[in-house]
């Protein structure tokens, strides 16, 4: 398992993939949290009636009307937009070896498929911190310098705001691991880029909206993949959306079934596909 473990990071962190998603990622991401930043910094202050950035008292604070936190909902763009990332460079990390052909010398240096795969998974971790720091760095330090530009507090000296960056890593991480079972599953790289921008950006948020459209209560939308990523992190930009009542499962539940999900597509794909004859 040691050397199967090496063998990964090297193939991980040797390639420029993983690096030139990210840089993408911090880009978009900057962008999108000095802007949100400054334009809901400023927002929430003049709502009040007290100037940018400021509460009811006068004081500058990172609570809006009706306690909303904005710096949280500014933080957590990094997860409500950017999980796509980890996601992807997880199932990359599988669908590439597949259409390089390096998978065939993957399973000839280690002939036991079971320990390749629990290696992957395993790799995936580091994998997801990083991008996880990346992605959380990019949106809270543009966001928290405009929302202190327009006088709003960035909630940086809060002990919930880093729980909340916390919470957040463990949410890219889990994405990541989650992105290598994908990737056991759907070993052809154009299908699974496809299937996972497909499902991520329009088919899960469909779902997920039904129950509002129609009028009903339904449970089974919280068990999605991306609501429970959503309810790891916590604060996050669709529950605001949302009224702040999303109908998100609780923090440890929601770890367990976004690990749920991950084992369940690894066990699957290892079944279906990682088992076969590779040429």
């Amino acid at each position: 398992m040691i050397a199967a473990l090496k063998s990964e990071y090297r193939k991980l962190f040797s390639t420029r993939m993983w690096w030139v998603l990210l840089l993408c990622a911090a880009g978009y991401l900057a962008l999108m949290g000095a802007g949100i930043g400054a334009l809901v910094g400023g927002f929430m202050g003049e709502a009040d009636g007290a100037g940018p950035g400021a509460d009811a008292d006068g004081e500058t604070g990172a609570l809006g009307p009706g306690g909303l936190n904005v710096a949280l909902m500014v933080y957590s763009m990094a997860g409500s937009l950017a999980y796509v990332f980890p996601l992807l460079l997880g199932a990359l990390s599988i669908t590439q070896e597949y259409r390089h052909k390096t998978i065939t010398q993957t399973f000839l240096g280690e002939p036991r498929r079971l320990v390749v795969l629990a290696a992957k998974l395993i790799a995936s971790v580091a994998l997801g911190l990083v991008s996880g720091l990346v992605c959380v760095a990019a949106t809270a330090g543009p966001g928290g310098l405009a929302m202190s530009l327009v006088g709003a507090d960035p909630g940086f000296s809060d002990s919930d705001t880093w729980i909340f960056f916390a919470r957040a890593l463990l949410d890219f991480t889990l994405w990541a691991v989650v992105g290598v079972a994908l990737g056991t599953l759907l070993t052809n790289q154009v299908a699974m880029i496809v299937v996972v921008l497909a499902v991520t950006q329009f088919v899960e948020p469909l779902l997920r909206t039904l129950p509002d459209i129609l009028q009903e209560e339904w449970s089974w939308p919280k068990y999605l993949p991306g609501a429970a990523g959503d309810a790891v992190q916590g604060d996050t930009f669709y529950a605001v959306m949302s009224g702040g009542d999303s109908g998100l499962l609780p923090f440890g539940w929601a770890v367990v079934v976004l690990l749920a999900w991950a084992l369940g597509l690894a066990a699957i794909g290892y079944l279906v596909k990682f088992r076969r004859d590779v040429s």
